[in-house]
């Protein structure tokens, strides 16, 4: 999930995403061109797993998603 998006921004969509029984236990990876630790820090307190400064390490993604997929 992108942070910086329209109208809801990605922290509002993870904390939601959260609170739905489908989505409880998804892994949720930020992906954004925010890098600061108080933004690091707000989406790991939305509900984020992973955090990914834009561009994004296409490699570092994959091993995620891998993981993600395997559980």
């Amino acid at each position: 999930l992108d942070i910086g998006l329209p109208d809801m921004d990605g922290n509002e969509l993870a904390r939601r995403l959260r609170r739905l029984p489908q989505t409880s236990d998804a892994t949720l990876v930020a992906a954004t061109g925010y890098g600061r630790q108080q933004d690091r820090e707000a989406a790991s307190q939305a509900g984020f797993d992973h955090y990914l400064v834009k561009p994004v390490n296409t490699l570092q993604l994959g091993e995620l998603l891998a993981t993600a997929a395997a559980r």
